[in-house]
């Protein structure tokens, strides 16, 4: 990648919008320097927005007039406008979003490329950047996903529910069965049905985990294959298992970084339209 020469540590203003979380991170160079995780709202307009980073921005040691380079990459379609307007009218600055046209040119296997979500193309364009070829990124959100990367490209992979929207669906299905607290029983076998929950969700998802890591190295056919994990749940599952080598909570955000600085397709909107 060829460096536009601004600062030799440019600060960006990185946004990853989650089916339930939004990560926002302040970048100075490749260094995280200030993260926030937000709600995220389905319904909202870009003055909302703003009000919501506005306010956050200011408790931060970066000023808006400090920020060289602003990224987004969102996986709720209906966010993308009001958020890049909401980013643009706060740090004046062009907004590069992640999506198959705005990928640095990272190879996909997929027919349609642009059915791919850009969390999980944002994952690869990070490991792309530090000189990986061959890797699994297991990025554990509302939904878990298994991103492959082979020969520097993005290969295809795997999508499960996560481990709080399995929760989910059990205790809405089943009119016994409550919500319970998310975290590890003290074993499998449970004496009490809240821990026979814990115990099937969390156990239950790591068979899940290492089965298809195990068949997706299989399939793969390279030797040696470097895991990555990240997401929210990331933190909770990486000391519970071995298929797991590196666990990275900004990987994502790395990857927006990334193409905030190397992009070269600015959001536009018709002006003629100025409705979120």
């Amino acid at each position: 990648m060829a460096k536009k020469s601004q600062t030799s540590q440019p600060y960006s203003f990185v946004v990853d919008v989650g089916n339930t979380h939004t990560v926002l991170g302040i970048y100075k160079g490749d260094k995280v320097v200030d993260h926030w995780r937000l709600t995220t709202r389905k319904e909202t307009t870009s003055d909302e927005v703003m009000n919501r980073i506005g306010g956050l921005i200011r408790f931060s040691d970066i000023k808006p007039e400090k920020i060289n380079y602003v990224g987004l990459s969102t996986v709720v379609p209906v966010l993308e406008r009001p958020w890049t307007k909401a980013l643009q009218a706060l740090l004046k600055r062009p907004v590069q979003v992640v999506n198959s046209d705005n990928c640095l040119n990272c190879p996909i296997a997929y027919p349609n490329p642009k059915t791919l979500g850009a969390d999980r193309l944002c994952n690869i364009i990070a490991l792309r950047n530090r000189g990986y070829k061959n890797a699994i990124v297991v990025d554990m959100g509302t939904a878990t996903t298994f991103d492959v990367m082979k020969n520097g490209g993005f290969a295809g992979g795997a999508i499960i529910p996560g481990i709080s929207a399995s929760l989910d669906v059990l205790t809405e299905k089943a009119a016994r069965l409550l919500p319970v607290s998310i975290e590890w029983p003290s074993k499998v076998i449970a004496d009490n049905t809240d821990d026979a929950i814990r115990s099937g969700l969390m156990y239950g998802f790591m068979a899940e985990l290492e089965t298809l890591v195990a068949k997706i190295k299989a399939e793969l056919g390279v030797k040696n294959v470097p895991v990555f994990a990240t997401g929210g749940w990331g933190k909770m599952v990486v000391g519970h298992t071995k298929c797991i080598d590196t666990y990275d909570p900004y990987l994502t955000l790395d990857g927006v970084r990334l193409v905030a600085i190397y992009g070269n397709v600015a959001a536009e909107f018709d002006r003629e339209n100025e409705e979120d």
